[in-house]
């Protein structure tokens, strides 16, 4: 049986069913997990200090947490290269690696052209995994995915805004702060991104025990994020002349980053997967009418653009 997966990491749906696919086989049969991210050898041009390797190890992070929360043993790799099927395979065998499980072929008959092409007994098998198209789990599932990119994409542009102002010998203003913490509330417990993913929780749990465990370590971990942004809310709430360094604002935020990625890596490894395999359709069905998926996301984009750049303005709550 298989002993060692590797699994690359990205930011698609379809790569973060893998990796949950992935993970669950790894759990199966006993098997641990490299992870791997190639990203573009020089970088996108004009991006962001955030882009690149700071995101692909978040992405990373997410990974191995849902490992750790089954169990699994895992490492991480991040390089730049080529990231073809074959530069993959090359990957694995570098990396004593006998399975690598990916997100489904460009085109049906590439991982058996590329099993075919490898004959010797030392390459690692391909299994390239199916992505599930139902189409109220796909617009639920892609609702909840999207606000899991909105939430990091904000934090990087709370930390780019005070990274701004230091480059500039600058503090950035207490209304600037307390906008920070504004949109991150807006972002978490209170939105309907929450109350649909306690309205998958609650179903999940009516359809099985087997993830009541982490059901209850995630409602652990989301009252933690609340009780950060509760602290940073006091912090940046207080008068211009007792207002806080930034530097501890921005050690804050990072602080709420790890917490954040850690309960997202952990929604996508094991929730997700768990819910594709016990929620019925009705139940995906009854979820998607609810919430309104196909709208909720255009909502928020439309929310977020008005949200525009960060500076002194009145508050909108």
């Amino acid at each position: 049986m298989y002993q060692h997966l590797l699994v690359p990491v990205g930011d698609t749906d379809a790569r973060i069913e893998a990796i949950g696919h992935a993970t669950e086989f790894a759990h199966a049969v006993g098997a641990r997990i490299t992870f791997l991210h190639v990203s573009p050898v020089g970088g996108e041009v004009g991006a962001p200090r955030w882009h690149g390797d700071g995101r692909a190890h978040e992405w990373l992070a997410r990974a191995e947490a849902g490992a750790r929360a089954q169990g699994v043993p895992c490492a991480s790799v991040c390089i730049a290269g080529d990231d073809s099927l074959d530069a993959i395979i090359a990957h694995a065998r570098q990396h004593g690696c006998d399975l690598v499980c990916t997100s489904a072929s460009p085109t049906p008959t590439a991982t058996t052209a590329m099993n075919d092409r490898m004959s010797d007994a030392l390459r690692p098998a391909v299994l390239s995994c199916e992505t599930d198209e139902r189409p109220a789990v796909t617009a639920s599932i892609g609702a909840l995915l999207h606000a899991h990119r909105t939430l990091p994409e904000t934090l990087h542009e709370c930390l780019d805004t005070i990274g701004a102002a230091a480059k500039r010998g600058e503090h950035p203003s207490v209304e600037t702060m307390r906008e920070i913490v504004r949109r991150l509330h807006r972002l978490s417990a209170g939105s309907i991104h929450a109350k649909r993913k306690a309205a998958l929780f609650r179903r999940l749990r009516k359809r099985t025990s087997r993830v009541n465990a982490e059901l209850a370590e995630l409602e652990r971990l989301h009252q933690r994020d609340d009780d950060m942004l509760h602290e940073l809310a006091r912090m940046v709430g207080r008068e211009s002349h007792d207002a806080p360094a930034p530097e501890l604002v921005e050690a804050s935020l990072f602080a709420y980053a790890r917490t954040v990625h850690e309960w997202m890596g952990r929604e996508q490894g094991v929730i997700l997967p768990a819910a594709r395999r016990y929620l019925s359709y009705a139940d995906w069905a009854e979820i998607d009418w609810r919430f309104g998926s196909a709208g909720l996301v255009s909502e928020t984009a439309k929310h977020d653009t008005a949200s525009g750049a960060y500076g002194p303005r009145a508050s909108t709550d």
